[in-house]
């Protein structure tokens, strides 16, 4: 064999290496492409997980404030507020809502102090004191909502379950993605019945007797499901069911009663707009 044979067995022709080059770019860019798109798919999940969690984290807060002993003090379609009593005596008030857009938001609210604090801001919008962020962007097309049964409640005080849908948009790059999360809640009272017991009624003593009044915190708490302030009708009477006197109580005043001296058991009868009633026995110590 020739040193000039030899030679020609010897690396690859110009064709060869640009053919090589060829199918090793083409190789490496699908590579790339399923790279990219295996991460914009990750990236896709975990926004979309993200957005989820953090969103049944808030409905997950809210029924269990619910299920306790909170206080509805605004029930429309988009815009949940209730009350709940805190440790040392303050009341910590929560605001959901869905503020339209677009896009639309699902916004949450809540502020701790010694009374209940009302939110009068518009939804999305920072009250004053009031601690404030966004739970959840929500699609174009949102069912996001408040729901409350029974269906015929006339004021916050009857409400006895609400339903809770939160739709939650985790769309990225393009991509649309959402999801939809359901819950409800049954508030831990009787159901048809205001929210009222006998710890909520006040007696102060005097020479004469006692002034029995209703707690205006309680007051407060009857308001009509779109937030206006409702009314309550106190009528107290003796066991014997001698009427001992009556009043008006709005959420800014509880007319006190006479109570004669003598008297120690007192029947409360305490009546909302929509006449739903409930009938307390509390016991007035004055010596």
């Amino acid at each position: 064999m020739s040193h000039h044979d030899m030679g020609q067995d010897d690396g690859f022709t110009l064709i060869e290496l640009v053919t090589a080059m060829t199918l090793s770019l083409i190789v490496l860019f699908a590579t790339l492409q399923t790279l990219d798109a295996f991460n914009s798919s990750a990236s896709q999940q975990t926004r979309a997980t993200d957005a989820n969690d953090k969103a049944r984290s808030t409905m997950d807060r809210i029924v269990d404030d619910l299920r306790g002993a909170a206080i509805i003090r605004r029930a429309t379609g988009t815009d949940l507020v209730y009350s709940v009593a805190q440790a040392g005596g303050t009341i910590r008030t929560e605001r959901l809502c869905v503020a339209p857009g677009p896009p639309s938001t699902l916004n949450r609210a809540t502020v701790t102090a010694a009374t209940y604090t009302a939110s009068t801001a518009v939804c999305g919008v920072a009250d004053s004191g009031w601690t404030s962020g966004r739970v959840a962007a929500l699609p174009a097309t949102t069912t996001t909502a408040f729901a409350y049964a029974p269906a015929s409640a006339a004021t916050t005080a009857q409400i006895s379950t609400v339903g809770l849908t939160f739709n939650v948009d985790a769309s990225v790059g393009g991509r649309t993605a959402s999801s939809t999360l359901r819950a409800s809640a049954t508030l831990r009272r009787v159901a048809g019945q205001l929210a009222i017991d006998g710890a909520d009624i006040r007696a102060t003593c005097d020479s004469q007797g006692a002034l029995l009044s209703l707690n205006l915190g309680v007051a407060k708490s009857i308001t009509n499901p779109d937030g206006t302030p409702g009314t309550l009708n106190v009528t107290y009477a003796t066991t014997g069911g001698i009427t001992l006197g009556s009043g008006t109580v709005t959420d800014t005043a509880s007319p006190p009663v006479r109570i004669p001296k003598g008297i120690t058991n007192v029947i409360a009868k305490v009546t909302d707009a929509a006449g739903v009633t409930n009938t307390i026995q509390t016991t007035v110590t004055c010596t």
